[in-house]
């Protein structure tokens, strides 16, 4: 349990310094970093091979992390280069979320929509 509470412990705090605006100037890739990061380990925590394998709580620190880059990117409070360091750094969710659905029959389909999502936002965005 202590590891588990420690992983929920910094994915939180990492979570709150993300969200919260406006961020200081400079430590955005910090920031941004320190968040998908511990977001991953977080999901991988309840990963296939481990003892606490449970798929709806990897699935969904996965989507979390992935989906509130998709939301900074279209935020346009944010500075760009926030925008454009969480638009270079979102193929990590995205490529563990491959990883994830590729173990269940329907994944394509859900990964082609998330990918379908990212495109969109790659021309709506303009960065």
């Amino acid at each position: 349990m202590e590891k588990q509470a420690l992983l929920y412990n910094t994915y939180f705090k990492a979570e709150d310094r993300y969200l919260n605006h406006p961020v200081v100037p400079g430590f955005e890739p910090d920031i941004i970093i320190d968040f998908i990061q511990s977001g991953l380990n977080l999901a991988s925590f309840y990963c296939r091979h481990s003892p606490n394998y449970n798929p709806i709580l990897q699935e969904l620190f996965l989507r979390r992390v992935f989906f509130h880059l998709v939301d900074a990117i279209n935020h346009k409070g944010h500075s760009r280069i926030f925008r454009r360091i969480c638009i270079d750094h979102i193929h990590y969710p995205l490529l563990a979320l491959k990883k994830y659905y590729s173990h269940f029959a329907h994944g394509d389909k859900q990964l082609q929509s998330l990918q379908r999502n990212l495109l969109q936002l790659h021309y709506s965005s303009g960065l």
